[in-house]
């Protein structure tokens, strides 16, 4: 029996404080609802529990990200079903100018609505925005870099690869235009009779009595319906090109029609004797316009199958599967080459994971009336309506394209969505088995821990009493 040292009271002593630790933990994990309050409670779990809060944080904010991306689609959506309208009421309007018994004054009208519904098809594609952000005017697609300035891409399918194509324009695109004989009345002096002059199969009345000047803004007006833009001139410029004067200073007249290529003509006749002789119609010179020719460069992006088509200035590369690109020649010289770049740039990406590079690309080409290739449309007489129609149905085929695109694009991120909640459930799952206590296993520990306490505080109290036994000997 030892009086220095009670071993009895130490071994009561540190099996007391093991209880109270076991105890604070079993207390801190009730109170907290976790079994992992700091890494020494489980290093590893702590570590794999922290990467899943991560994953699960990540896929709850992508699926937020999906949400936004459906209102962006669907406000890109609600501009292009207005388009569509706007393209529906523009056709319907040329099948009715298509019809001759409509007058030309109606048909004057029928044009100012078709004018003013493609205004604001290119008012719509500058102005629709989601969060600021345009969504119609090409920004939201691919962009290119050109290494010539008068080549451009006007719009491409998302089937064209990332990588530079390279093509050479061997003939520039010219417009049609006519110069006519030599004026042999002033600009004061009258017809002495009546007759009609005939510009494109379209009659222009010139009535006796009317001066130069009135007979000039009569054929001006006419030929402003067809595309062609009718300027008194004298001689020709340093350049070579006509040179444009006061019409009483003019020598002849020169017709120019508005749009590029070989497909637009310029005819001008009359069965008046005197109009031919002051106006100069039978001495007419009519240069037939050309469509640009362009070359591929196959070693590039374009492969040996892409067939081009082109209007004007306006090449269209076509291949399989699905490769298109439109481009526009307008500033490009004969003689000079172009590569196109295909950018990585422009999408907008939608990030639909929780990781690098878990994205959606959503492209929405450009919708205006010069992508749409609507800008000229002229349904002033009866070839300019037939022709407005076939434009507006193919229109009307793009813009139904880009929508259908769109509803892919939204249907998936729909099913994203789902997928990444149902993901997020399951990891938080998960997580719990990792990190959460089980409050009725943890409650029976800390009972069975209160009454080990409990114990071990009277047995150290018994342990405390056993030297008092020693006195006895020492009275003895």
């Amino acid at each position: 029996m030892k009086i220095n040292t009670n071993i009895s009271a130490l071994t009561a002593t540190g099996n007391l404080h093991r209880t109270e630790d076991k105890i604070t933990t079993s207390l801190t994990r009730l109170s907290s609802g976790y079994r992992i309050n700091k890494a020494a409670d489980d290093a590893a779990g702590m570590a794999i529990s922290q990467k899943m809060h991560a994953q699960i944080r990540g896929l709850q904010r992508a699926s937020r990200n999906g949400s936004d991306g459906i209102s962006f689609i669907q406000t890109a959506e609600g501009a292009l079903t207005e388009v569509e309208a706007m393209l529906q009421r523009c056709r319907e309007l040329s099948v009715q100018a298509a019809n001759d018994v409509t007058t030309l004054e109606d048909k004057e009208a029928i044009q100012q609505e078709i004018e003013a519904l493609m205004r604001e098809i290119d008012r719509l594609a500058s102005d629709t925005e989601f969060n600021t952000k345009s969504i119609l005017d090409g920004t939201c697609c691919r962009q290119t870099s050109s290494s010539n300035t008068g080549v451009s891409v006007i719009s491409m399918t998302d089937d064209v690869a990332l990588t530079t194509y390279s093509l050479s324009i061997t003939q520039e695109a010219t417009k049609t235009s006519a110069t006519s004989g030599a004026l042999t009345m002033a600009a004061t002096d009258v017809f002495t009779e009546n007759g009609k002059v005939q510009i494109n199969g379209q009659s222009i009345e010139i009535r006796k009595g009317e001066t130069l000047e009135e007979a000039y803004a009569r054929i001006r007006d006419c030929c402003e319906k067809m595309n062609i833009d009718v300027l008194p001139v004298n001689g020709t410029d340093a350049d070579g090109n006509p040179q444009e004067v006061p019409l009483n200073a003019a020598s002849s007249l020169y017709f120019e029609s508005k749009i590029y290529g070989a497909s637009r003509n310029i005819e001008i006749t009359t069965d008046t004797p005197e109009l031919a002789k002051k106006l100069g119609v039978d001495g007419a010179v009519i240069t037939q316009g050309k469509d640009a020719v362009v070359a591929l460069d196959t070693t590039s992006g374009f492969s040996k199958t892409a067939t081009t088509f082109i209007e004007g200035n306006r090449v269209t590369v076509s291949d399989r599967g699905g490769f298109q690109m439109i481009f526009d020649v307008a500033g490009a010289e004969a003689g000079t080459d172009a590569d196109v770049t295909v950018l990585d740039a422009g999408f907008v990406a939608i990030q639909i994971g929780s990781n690098e590079g878990q994205d959606i690309d959503i492209s929405i080409p450009a919708v205006t009336c010069e992508s749409l290739n609507i800008q000229y449309c002229n349904v002033c007489t009866h070839d300019g309506a037939q022709e407005s129609i076939t434009l507006f149905d193919e229109a009307i085929r793009q813009v139904s394209a880009v929508r259908a695109k769109l509803g892919a694009y939204e249907n998936r991120l729909d099913s994203a969505t789902s997928s990444l909640d149902t993901t997020s459930q399951n990891l938080t799952e998960a997580c719990s088995r990792i990190e959460d206590v089980d409050m009725a296993e943890e409650m029976t520990e800390y009972t069975q821990l209160t009454v080990l306490s409990q114990a071990g505080t009277s047995m150290l109290a018994q342990a405390n009493n056993r030297p008092q036994t020693i006195l006895q000997l020492l009275q003895g």
